[in-house]
């Protein structure tokens, strides 16, 4: 039976002389005893029983006419806080939350980062992904070497967002550490490493304060790199570099064409693509968190710390991340 079926025969009890007890047990339950006797009420008082109109305290500040002017503001100035809008309006923040949620039907959504790109290079990414679905086979991407580099400082990561203390005041927060000192010119470290389906390579981590040059790329990092790719996917791998400048350097190019049986050069790989480096889109960021940086203190822990972080990289995420590569193709 629908809402109205059940008020006609409530009314028919009622005018029979029926209690409210005895009609909540004709009706089996469906409908409450408080619920009979406001229908009772509502009855006596106006010959029906209309619930069309709220028998509630009428809204004086979830208004229509705020909710309309909350819609227009997000319309026209968008990227304004909840807790902003709710100040400005002059109304509290659960006041707000529910005429954002409940009545426009919105959900807050965070701004997500994403790498700048021209023209050229969308047109270069289109030119690699048809490339790679001509060239390569779904399995060669198994085959893939991803390689990258990155510095790590000795002070670690801070997230603003996530970082909290709780206290009494700001002086007992600032006591319990509250305050994220960072210098001006940190202490840093630069990490290469590659990345594949069967595991990550052993780590090359630079001297503190040297960089990475067309030299030491050439003398160090590309014959790892070919050792390392052999040991973990055989010698038919395909070896990645993005187009950082040491590795465009001629006489770098000149040695992965004479070394790797196959390798995705600068005229293939597209500029600004950190997006299809699994280094760059999950194994960075897996390190960095499996790092217990309270016990960072010089070089010599945040290099004990670097290399226990790329031990704790679980291989099944990195598997499904690899695998994930050629949905982003």
């Amino acid at each position: 039976m629908k809402s109205q079926d059940f008020r006609k025969v409530v009314m028919r009890m009622i005018d029979d002389g029926m209690p409210s007890i005895e009609i909540e047990k004709q009706l089996r339950n469906v409908v409450n005893q408080r619920t009979i006797r406001r229908w009772q009420n509502l009855y006596k008082e106006t010959g029906e029983i209309d619930l069309k109109k709220s028998t509630g305290r009428p809204k004086i500040v979830r208004t229509k006419g705020l909710i309309q002017k909350v819609k227009q503001r997000l319309v026209y100035k968008g990227r304004q806080s909840a807790r902003y809008l709710a100040k400005s309006f002059g109304v509290s923040s659960e006041t707000m939350r529910r005429i954002i949620k409940d009545d426009l039907n919105l959900r807050v959504y965070r701004i997500t980062t994403q790498p700048k790109l021209t023209d050229d290079h969308r047109k270069r990414r289109v030119s690699f992904a048809s490339w790679v679905r001509k060239f390569l086979r779904k399995e060669d991407h198994r085959k893939i070497l991803f390689t990258d580099e990155k510095y790590f400082s000795v002070e670690g990561v801070f997230n603003r967002k996530n970082e909290r203390v709780y206290a009494v005041s700001r002086l007992e927060a600032d006591e319990q550490g509250g305050i994220n000192e960072k210098s001006k010119y940190s202490k840093r470290i630069m990490v290469w490493l590659g990345a594949s389906k069967n595991g990550l390579t052993s780590p090359i981590i630079f001297e503190p304060g040297e960089t990475l040059s067309h030299k030491n790329y050439i003398e160090v990092l590309l014959p790892h790199a070919q050792s390392e790719g052999e040991r973990l996917l055989g010698e038919d791998f395909i070896y990645q570099q993005d187009n950082a400048t040491p590795h465009v350097h001629r006489k770098s190019l000149a040695w992965c064409e004479a070394n790797f049986n196959q390798f995705i050069g600068n005229h293939k790989w597209p500029p600004n693509s950190p997006d299809l480096n699994v280094l760059d889109y999950y194994v960075w960021d897996a390190i960095t968190h499996n790092m217990q940086w309270n016990k960072v203190k010089d070089y010599d822990t945040l290099i004990d710390e670097i290399r226990k972080g790329i031990r704790r990289v679980p291989k099944d995420d990195l598997l499904r991340s690899v695998k994930n590569w050629s949905c982003r193709i």
